[in-house]
């Protein structure tokens, strides 16, 4: 044990000093009955993370992340730019394809960070019918710890996807793909059990159908680079 360095870990030699690449939401009212304190209050067990991926960083194009921190199960959306309207654009559909009773009760509680594509909570809460369907909540700036199971999600999705990956050629069909292997693998802290396996069980297969996921055999899982192969 006292013989390893930080070269023969998987990850350790990846971290350094973060930095936030994303344009930060400037308006201090925004935050106004949102903050993490106010969110802590509620006193929630089980609540959706919310965030971006970002492409290469001469790419506009990024994934919308969500995950539920019960289930531990991931989604995610391909967007085509950095905006409050793209991002509602997949909430939007979400509540089309769930309808609005659906939505409100998966999505009811969101915590996301500080970026401005989140900078009109109000926009994103609204829904079709002009019904609020969510509550939207930030993290502390600098406190991507604050949604650490995203975080941790956001890991596995590197493996496929590494930091530098443009993501021009990347289709939501391939996301899909990804998010069903993700969601097919195990999970110590479901008692070995597979996200896709618990939130079927919580949420049905409705709602599991309007997501568009199906479980993947276990012995077919790839979480490499292999599994995205870009022929474009």
């Amino acid at each position: 044990m006292f013989t390893v360095r930080n070269i023969d870990l998987k990850r350790q030699p990846k971290f350094k000093p973060r930095k936030v690449h994303k344009m930060q939401i400037k308006a201090r009212s925004v935050f106004i009955n949102r903050t993490y304190d106010d969110f802590t209050e509620l006193g929630l067990s089980s609540f959706v993370e919310m965030d971006t991926v970002y492409s290469f960083k001469e790419s506009k194009k990024a994934l919308l992340t969500f995950f539920f921190t019960e289930e531990k199960l991931f989604l995610a959306f391909l967007i085509n730019r950095y905006s409050v309207g793209a991002v509602r654009v997949v909430f939007d559909h979400l509540e089309r394809r769930m309808g609005t009773f659906h939505f409100q009760k998966r999505f009811e509680y969101v915590l996301t960070d500080r970026g401005s594509e989140f900078g009109d909570p109000k926009a994103l809460e609204t829904g079709v019918d002009d019904i609020q369907r969510s509550s939207i909540y930030f993290c502390d700036p600098m406190r991507s710890g604050q949604k650490g199971a995203l975080e941790q999600a956001h890991t596995m999705l590197r493996d496929v996807l590494p930091k530098g990956t443009s993501f021009e050629y990347l289709t939501q069909t391939d996301v899909k793909r990804i998010v069903n292997h993700m969601n097919s693998t195990p999970r110590a802290s479901l008692d070995g059990r597979t996200p896709y396996e618990v939130a079927l069980e919580h949420f049905g297969k409705e709602t599991i159908k309007a997501f568009q996921l199906k479980l993947i055999s276990p012995d077919e899982v790839n979480l490499t680079l292999k599994l995205i192969r870009f022929n474009h």
